[in-house]
Formats: structure tokens, sequence, C-alpha cells
């Protein structure tokens, strides 16, 4: 009897172990890897100053224009705040957009020469910024990039390559701009105007281990003030007051992989 109860047991036991071990095994228990990556060995130590961030700045971004990597750049622009008098010329607002707002960049391949593709354009470098010519300079560590924030001071009428935006945007110049307006010349001409560059700063992205912008982005905002004067559909409203805000967004995305 007590042989039969012995065998019995064992039994039990035997098959507790069996469903034991499919319960580890089941598809009920997943095994999660945890894949550390070895942390990024900067090339360049985190700029702490201002200084220092705009020096580290106007290498990486002259060394675009030596390196010449692929450049695929977006642009977005808008005109808002229209303060005007004139119902009709309010109205034509949408129509002077589409003549204005001209969205079309270059793009560049790997080895291509970037002069006139990527800012300073027309210039082998780009950038040549000091303290004296912004309002404040960051460089912040991320995981594997350096993030870099320059905010400008507010500027009236800014020299292109001389100005403190001059130094690091692609600025048009007054004429430039009129002659943006001269597009829209079957609905208005332009008798004066006066720009002021206001919240104009830059953000740029570095891949910390090889010191290779990924990213640069430009941002510019112009508070146009000026008279114009009707023509075509337009010319019963005569000369009238016309103000707006001009945004620009320009984002520039790199490439360093040589095909």
């Amino acid at each position: 009897m007590k042989k039969k109860i012995f065998k019995v047991l064992a039994l039990a036991f035997a098959l507790s172990l069996v469903f034991l071990l499919a319960a580890c095994s089941g598809t009920g228990s997943t095994a999660t890897t945890v894949t550390t990556l070895p942390p990024v060995i900067s090339k360049t130590a985190q700029p702490t100053t201002v200084m220092a961030a705009l020096d580290y700045f106007n290498r990486v971004m002259d060394a675009v224009k030596t390196g010449k990597p692929a450049v695929s750049p977006k642009v977005s622009k808008d005109i808002s705040n229209v303060v005007c008098d004139n119902a009709s010329l309010k109205a034509a607002i949408p129509t002077l957009k589409k003549y204005m707002l001209n969205t079309s960049a270059d793009s560049a391949k790997y080895g291509a020469d970037l002069t006139n593709i990527f800012p300073v354009k027309g210039q082998d470098w780009g950038s040549r910024l000091t303290a004296a010519d912004v309002r404040y300079a960051n460089c912040l560590e991320a995981q594997t990039t350096y993030e870099i924030t320059i905010r400008f001071n507010d500027a009236t009428e800014p020299a292109p390559l001389s100005s403190s935006l001059g130094k690091a945007f692609d600025l048009t110049t007054k004429d430039a701009v009129l002659k943006e307006f001269s597009k829209a010349a079957s609905y208005i001409t332009v008798d004066s105007l006066n720009l002021d560059y206001t919240g104009c700063y830059i953000l740029c992205s570095v891949d910390r281990a090889t010191d290779q912008v990924l990213t640069v982005t430009y941002i510019m905002n112009v508070n146009a003030t000026s008279t114009v004067t009707g023509t075509g559909s337009l010319k019963a409203m005569g000369t009238v007051p016309l103000s707006l805000t001009y945004s620009s967004t320009v984002t520039y995305t790199l490439d360093w992989t040589k095909p």
C-alpha cells in the first residue's frame, strides 16, 4: 500500500514539474533585450559661452562650404498682419501673395559647389558672427548632437554681409524687395518702403562625433511699412498706406554620405 502511495506522489510531482517548465517556456512569457548604445565621444568639447558657441557655429558652417555635402532646402514664406484701410487692396492680398511668395530653392548633390546654394550665398564662408552681433547664443548637448540657438537683435534695413544679420543670413536688399513687389505691378506700385527685421534666429543641429552640420534653419521676420498706388483694377483706390509682416523659414538638410 505504501509503495502504491509513493508511486502516486512521484507521478504527481513529475507532472507538476512538467507543467511548471511549460509555463516558464510558454508564449505567455517574453524576454526583453535591452540594447545600450555606446556613448558618443564629442569631437569638440561643448562650447559653454556665447563666443565659444559662435566660434563653433562659424567653424562648422564654413566646413559645409568646403566639405560639400548634399543639400536639400525646404522653404516656407508668409505675409500676415496686413493693415490697410482700402477694402479692395485688402481683398487683393491673397493674389499678391501668389505673385510674391516664391518658395523654390536650389538643392545640390554631394560634391557640388555650394557657393550659391548654401548661406551665405556668393561667399566661400558660411558665417562670420561675433558676440556683438547677437542677442544671445547657446550650444546644448543632446544624445548625439549639439543643438545651437542664435537669436539676433532687431535691425532696420540691415546691409547684406556687413550687418549682424548679414554675417549669417541671406538678406535681401530693399531693391530686391521692391523687385518682388514689381511682380504685382498689374495691381499696385510701391511708392515708399521701410523694413524692420525682428525676431530673427538660427537653429542648428550638429553631429557631436564628426562636427558635421545635419540641419540648419533660418527664421526671419520683417515688418514692412509702405505707401502704394493702385494700378489696373485697383487704380481707383489711389495712394494708400500699407503695412504687413513678411515671414521666411528656410531649413537646409545636409547629407555627408559620399555616393
